[in-house]
C-alpha cells in the first residue's frame, strides 16, 4: 500500500493488517510495516533464541534434515 492510499484510508489498512503484515511503500520504496499489536508482541518484540525462532511453529524447520557428509577425499590439500 502507497503511503498517500494510507493517509486516505487508514481504516483499510488496519482491514488489510489483519491477515498479516502490510507494507506501505513512499515513492515505490517499502518504508513501514503495519501489523496487529498481538503479532508484534509474539513475533518481534520479545527476543528469541535461534532455537525458539526455528522451533515456532509456522516455522519451515525440516527436523528431518541430514546434511550431506562433506569428505576431502579426492582433493588436492595442502596441510
Amino acid at each position: 500500500m502507497t503511503s498517500a492510499d494510507f493517509n486516505q484510508n487508514p481504516s483499510k489498512a488496519k482491514k488489510v493488517a489483519n491477515d498479516g503484515p502490510l507494507v506501505i511503500t513512499e515513492h515505490g520504496e517499502a518504508r513501514y510495516v503495519l501489523v496487529r499489536y498481538s503479532d508484534f508482541r509474539d513475533h518481534w518484540r520479545r527476543p528469541k533464541s535461534l532455537y525458539d525462532a526455528l522451533n515456532h511453529a509456522d516455522s519451515s524447520f525440516d527436523d528431518d534434515f541430514t546434511p550431506e557428509r562433506v569428505t576431502f577425499e579426492g582433493r588436492d590439500v595442502a596441510f
